[in-house]
């Protein structure tokens, strides 16, 4: 935080790179537009940069992008909802509750794609088969050039390997949801 509050460019990359695509993925919620949602992610880095001085600790530069995202994507909601009477039902400010679980979603698929490029390469293609492209055991073995019960090691494997990088069940059971819910969304 000292670095950051300094001025340093690496701390401010560094902030950067870990949650420009977590915040991406938030605003795209919000906005239902990639380009905007990028747009608004820059302008919150923008606003850290410009106020990177009073800055505390790590959870509150984290506080300070998500709010200001959010505070971001409502008000274009709302200027769209001024510039077209006819504006989607989708593009509403999202009530309190579904910001939030929006902002958990976006937190918990950033940590399960770091889990997944930490699995071993065997495990990882397994799971991206089976899960991903929804190929059958049968069918992933044919294509991975394995026998069917390599498959079924592997898949064990991977997913007792990914429990333990996200001690994934209290993270399912807080948001609510399925865990292979999330597999989806790759």
């Amino acid at each position: 935080m000292a670095q950051l509050n300094a001025g340093n460019e690496t701390a401010f990359q560094y902030i950067f790179s870990l949650f420009y695509e977590r915040l991406c993925f938030f605003a795209r919620s919000v906005t239902q537009n990639d380009l905007q949602a990028e747009d608004l992610v820059q302008d919150a880095f923008l606003q850290l940069w410009k106020h990177k001085e009073g800055f505390d600790s790590f959870r509150a530069v984290k506080a300070f992008l998500y709010l200001a995202v959010k505070n971001a994507g409502r008000n274009l909601l709302k200027h769209d909802k001024v510039v077209s009477r006819h504006a989607r039902a989708g593009q509403n400010p999202a009530p309190e509750e579904a910001v939030l679980h929006r902002m958990i979603e976006a937190e918990v698929l950033a940590d399960v794609r770091k889990a997944l490029a930490g699995l071993p390469e065997g495990c990882r293609e397994v799971i991206h088969l089976c899960y991903f492209q929804g190929l059958r055991n049968q069918e992933a073995a044919s294509h991975l050039r394995v026998s069917i019960n390599t498959i079924k090691t592997q898949k064990v494997r991977g997913l007792r390997m990914l429990r333990l990088a996200l001690r994934i069940f209290p993270i399912f059971l807080i948001v609510g949801c399925h865990p292979f819910f999330f597999f989806s969304c790759f």
